[in-house]
């Protein structure tokens, strides 16, 4: 707990020099692998030193002093991604064993975390929730690989002092700092489907005190979906295109920095290759705003943050491929408000506090093609105090708030969140124990979408309980196990009610009692310099009290995964990965369960340029990832990235 100015995070994770310190890859799970060491020369070395000293990446929101440490842990990091082919947030999230990366009934992709999906995960991208407002997902697609330095991962509750939402955990991406010498990084990729993408991000000095940081990509498919006759296929007409800029200001501890991004896309969501129905997104347009204050008053330090999203989205359903007989149209604007302010000061060398408040608007207007349009919108307030304490070997992180819910029909529900972490002094034993109690309003997709929606829904609530072992064996073996608890109330699902006639018939509707367990294990051997193995395996249950087992759509109790890694010589890197995912139900239907197969290498051509071959799915099992909709199958990507400072 020491000041802002005596530390920062250096992380060694520059596409110019990383790949080349580090010949190999992350270990396929996220667990922290370590690197295997190149060979390297003296010269090589010195090098290498002399551009870690110059490119040193600030990362304020995650600065080991901290005022409020979100307890995620580091995951992936920027060149771990760039060598295993990722491409967007997407593909990077499923390399990791406990996240699950689906598709979205409306095209892009969502995640789930132990059952936990729709909002009750929380994205952060540097520090700023940015979930969309109305369907309360975030497509994971739409952030460039070049942009990302860290990947960040808690499968607990966010904590109340964080602000209002995430019940089932929280994903933490820290895109690239704007301060640092000048920067160039550009991406191309390819893939079988046929799809073709580009991204680039630079950076440059303005002033000493002013600095911009600005990327773009952009993607076209032409992937061809299969349909039952007289149609054979349709294609999806992908095409995406999205850029960000961040302009920051610092001088000492002050910190202001303001961020843009704008996206615009058009597609068909896959439909059931025996479908009549299709869904054309005609136009998607997401924009966000943010601006975000560090500053201090002698002991105190303060963090304030203001932001704004909206979204714009016209769908049109046809009955048929060639788009000759429409029979719906949305035309969905959907907006997001909000602030923060954090203040937290040291009582004492080992104990400090926090407190925050927090306030989120959304609203949303939906145009229909034979009804009015439907408008609504939700507020959502919470303060929150907390408290920090560490000594030696144990650590403890307490907080507590208050939700106060307005537009929806609930009374305010305390929120609270306790981390205990112990180094018992066996080997690098770590032993945490984490409590919670977190909730969620619902969307405004589930509360006003045209004709399953139900703005009498009450929020969800969440009691979580886990316990984390993580044990690092001579440094060549890593181990974690963490058994978890979940009870929910007011799980919002659609109504399993087969009657017409019923109120309830086709709507979303509030389950009673949800309890879910499980345990993750990770791990991973470095069997000699050059190989490393390792997997893991996820097992959860979900049970409901009105409806039995298996409440929720495509929640397989049973998911692992194995690797292997190669480094035949500092330059390359192959790696191998097995992933299985147990059967779930979807729709009253039962998804078989299904095994994949992927392989990767990784050639580092120079300091500056590296190339990519990625095979996925290459047993071509082309899992049913939703009733009749069927994955691409067998799948080759190309990635070449470049960079230059």
């Amino acid at each position: 707990m020491q000041s802002v100015s005596n530390r920062v995070i250096l992380l060694a994770s520059v596409a110019t020099w990383g790949t080349t310190l580090w010949s190999g890859v992350a270990a396929a799970d996220g667990t922290n692998a370590e690197p295997t060491p190149a060979v390297l020369s003296d010269a090589d070395l010195a090098a290498a030193s002399q551009q870690l000293a110059e490119e040193q990446i600030v990362i304020y929101d995650e600065r080991p002093d901290k005022p409020f440490d979100r307890d995620t842990e580091v995951r992936l990091t920027g060149e771990q991604l760039a060598a295993r082919g990722a491409t967007d947030l997407a593909t990077a999230l499923s390399l990791l064993s406990d996240i699950t990366v689906r598709d979205a009934g409306r095209g892009g992709f969502n995640i789930d975390v132990r059952g936990g999906r729709k909002g009750e995960v929380a994205v952060l991208v540097d520090g700023v929730l940015v979930t969309d407002p109305y369907y309360g997902t975030f497509d994971l697609s739409s952030i460039p690989i070049t942009d990302i330095v860290q990947i960040r991962v808690s499968t607990t509750p966010q904590s109340p002092i964080d602000g209002p939402g995430g019940p089932g955990g929280v994903i933490e991406v820290h895109t690239r700092d704007a301060f640092g010498p000048q920067l160039v990084v550009a991406r191309v990729t390819g893939d079988s489907l046929p799809s073709t993408g580009v991204s680039g991000t630079f950076r440059a000095p303005i002033t000493d005190k002013l600095a911009l940081r600005a990327s773009a990509s952009g993607t076209d498919s032409a992937r061809s979906l299969t349909l039952k006759a007289p149609f054979d296929s349709i294609d999806q007409a992908y095409r995406d295109a999205n850029g960000s800029a961040r302009v920051e200001y610092r001088e000492g501890k002050r910190r202001i920095a303001l961020d843009g991004f704008l996206d615009d896309r058009h597609y068909i969501n896959p439909p059931s290759e025996s479908s009549t129905a299709f869904l054309l997104v005609d136009r998607e347009t997401s924009a966000r705003t943010s601006l975000k204050a560090d500053d201090t008053w002698g002991k105190t330090a303060v963090q304030a943050s203001a932001y704004e999203h909206y979204l714009l989205r016209r769908s049109l359903n046809f009955t048929d491929p060639t788009y000759a007989h429409q029979t719906g149209l949305e035309d969905l604007h959907a907006w997001r408000t909000g602030g923060q302010v954090l203040a937290t000061r040291p009582i004492t060398k080992e104990l400090r506090w926090a407190a925050s408040a927090t306030v989120d608007r959304e609203d949303v207007r939906v145009g229909a093609l034979t009804r009015a349009p439907t408008t609504g919108d939700t507020t959502i307030v919470e303060a929150a105090a907390d408290l920090q304490y560490e000594h030696g070997t144990v650590r403890l992180d307490g907080a507590v708030g208050v939700a106060a819910p307005f537009g929806i029909a609930a009374d305010p529900w305390p929120e609270a969140k306790l981390v205990a972490k112990w180094r018992p002094g066996y080997g690098n034993l770590e032993i945490s124990a984490t409590g919670g109690r977190k909730g969620r309003v619902p969307s405004l997709r589930e509360r006003f979408e045209p004709g399953d929606g139900n703005p009498a829904l009450g929020p969800e609530l969440d009691t979580h309980g886990e316990v984390r072992a993580v044990e690092h064996i001579t440094d060549r073996v890593h181990v974690e196990v963490a058994p978890f608890y979940r009870h929910q109330t007011g799980t919002v699902r659609t109504s399993n009610v087969q009657d017409p006639m019923d109120p309830s018939f086709g709507k979303l509707v509030n389950l009673g009692r949800v309890n879910f367990y499980g345990a993750d294990v990770l791990g991973r051997i470095r069997v000699q310099r050059r190989v490393e193995v390792g997997g893991g395996y996820s097992y959860v249950k979900a049970h409901s009290d009105t409806t039995g087992d298996d409440p929720l759509d495509r929640l397989p109790h049973h998911r692992w995964d194995a690797w292997g890694q190669v480094t035949p010589r500092a330059d390359l890197t192959g790696l191998v990965r097995l992933t299985f995912f147990g059967e779930s139900q979807n729709q009253g239907m039962t998804l078989a369960g299904y095994t994949q197969l992927e392989a990767t290498g990784t050639w580092q051509i120079t300091r500056a340029y590296m190339l990519v071959l990625r095979g996925a799915d290459l047993t071509n099992t082309r899992p049913e990832t939703r009733p009749g909709v069927l994955g691409a199958g067998r799948t080759v990507y190309a990635v070449f990235q470049a960079s230059w400072d």
